[in-house]
């Protein structure tokens, strides 16, 4: 405390001797920050965010969009909220990865138009920079396959087909992975298709990537059908086969791998799942789809409370703050609630607290639901429109004229002015944009996101109709 005193008491000393030049450095200092607070902060958003708030129209506007699909946009205070309700019998439902890969992301528009899906919403959590960029962080599987282990025993939820309807339950699980050993032992798995931590063993798939992406400060087993054919010790990013896996260890679980398997052993992975709700694994085992999120909303009707959120690692920052959100729910009949609650302009970050959107859940008629990954993630798309921001038909032409022109179909010159804005939400000159790809791809034009469109994501929920 001596020291910090003492040190502002010649700090002191220095400014009152030397006043001219510490207003000199004073001023130089607000002039620098102003520049970068001015590149860096978007002061035009403060007075939309503003404005969203005394923003006088108010609507409530529901309409059927084919049997047992009914779509309600609610407009009030500046937030948007839009419900897709669909009947279990009426569509297909299941997830999609972006790129059809383990990483990378790639944008819902995007996504949805790949797959020629009638509607379309952003799904769980997933790492935003890095080599792991766009892998999903939290339960994803699909067909039958594991992407991605559960996270901290967050909220997911499965669907399954019967009898041609879309079945779909929610609840918190667990995924326990074991390696079982030609003599019938069993080594847990730490992970799948992801990072590999300090002393872990993680299994990875060919749907991940072509390699591992790991360092060689471990040992990677190759296995192709069932069967160990290499062990590589201090090798990193080992080629993935095609019909096999690699588990890859570092640490002391390297020694687990070394010290048990050897060329030519048979070997197997089993698969757990351990739901909080006891007798559920064998229902959750027959679930083809699964994506996680978190976290759990409503259980049969009862909101979770603040703890239960925050044991599922949400803090106080992510409840009780007015995030944008997307979430789903399930009513006592089988039919799914596609939700997002997002500011009615794009850019303009309004939302809901979590308490509060299970509330909401409630009054629609929910007794399961569950929050998704939200904020600049959130969006839900109808019959290739953006529906989750108020000017949706300037996204949809947005996303006609990009269509257009990545296929090499002429540019709409109106056009060239709609879209000022990347992804990260900073203005750019669309003509220098221009000049700049034509030089690096040729004739091909890449225009920049529109900011209707939202944050690339990792995975969604895609929705369609039953064929």
């Amino acid at each position: 405390m001596f020291d910090i005193t003492y040190l502002g008491w010649r700090c002191f000393r220095l400014i009152k001797r030397y006043l001219r030049i510490s207003i000199t450095v004073s001023l130089l200092l607000v002039f620098c920050l102003g520049i970068w607070a001015g590149r860096i902060i978007q002061f035009s958003k403060i007075t939309e965010y503003f404005r969203s708030y005394t923003d006088p129209e108010m609507s409530d506007v529901t309409k059927s969009i084919a049997q047992g699909i009914t779509h309600r946009q609610i407009l009030d205070n500046g937030v948007l909220t839009n419900i897709l309700a669909v009947s279990p019998d009426a569509v297909d439902v299941r997830p999609y990865r972006a790129l059809s890969a383990g990483i990378g992301t790639e944008s819902l528009v995007s996504l949805a138009r790949r797959h020629n899906a009638f509607a379309a919403i952003n799904g769980g959590f997933f790492e935003m920079s890095g080599t792991f960029r766009g892998e999903s962080v939290g339960a994803l599987k699909i067909d039958g396959e594991w992407i991605s282990e559960p996270e901290q025993g967050r909220a997911v939820i499965g669907f399954r087909t019967v009898d041609g309807k879309i079945e779909a339950y929610i609840d918190r699980i667990a995924l326990l992975l074991e390696l079982v050993l030609p003599n019938g032992e069993t080594l847990p798995i730490d992970g799948m298709n992801r990072s590999r931590g300090r002393s872990e063993l993680v299994i990875y798939r060919p749907h991940f990537h072509t390699v591992t992406l790991t360092m060689p400060d471990g040992v990677e087993v190759v296995v192709r059908d069932r069967e160990v054919t290499g062990i590589y010790n201090q090798q990193g990013s080992s080629r993935i086969p095609a019909n096999g896996y690699i588990l890859s260890a570092s640490g002391r679980r390297r020694a687990d791998l070394l010290g048990h398997l050897k060329q030519g052993d048979v070997i197997e992975i089993r698969e757990t799942v351990i739901p909080e709700r006891v007798g559920d694994s064998n229902l959750w085992a027959s679930f083809v789809h699964i994506i996680g999120g978190g976290p759990l909303l409503l259980r049969d009707g009862v909101a979770s409370l603040t703890r239960a959120y925050e044991r599922e690692g949400f803090d106080q920052a992510f409840h009780s703050f007015w995030h944008p959100r997307t979430a789903i729910g399930k009513k006592a009949d089988g039919t799914l609630l596609f939700v997002t609650i997002t500011a009615a302009e794009a850019g303009v970050r309004r939302g809901v607290m979590l308490p509060q959107l299970s509330e909401l859940f409630r009054e629609w008629g929910a007794t399961d639901a569950l929050n998704l990954d939200g904020g600049n993630s959130s969006m839900l798309i109808i019959q290739g429109e953006v529906v989750s921001v108020k000017k949706a038909d300037a996204a949809k032409s947005d996303t006609k004229d990009q269509s257009q022109q990545v296929s090499g179909g002429k540019p709409n010159p109106k056009s060239e002015d709609q879209s000022q804005w990347i992804s990260r939400g900073r203005p750019n000159p669309e003509r220098a944009r221009t000049t700049r790809n034509r030089s690096a791809r040729g004739n091909r034009r890449i225009r920049p996101m529109p900011q209707q469109q939202g944050r690339a994501i990792a995975d969604a929920i895609l929705i369609f109709f039953k064929s």
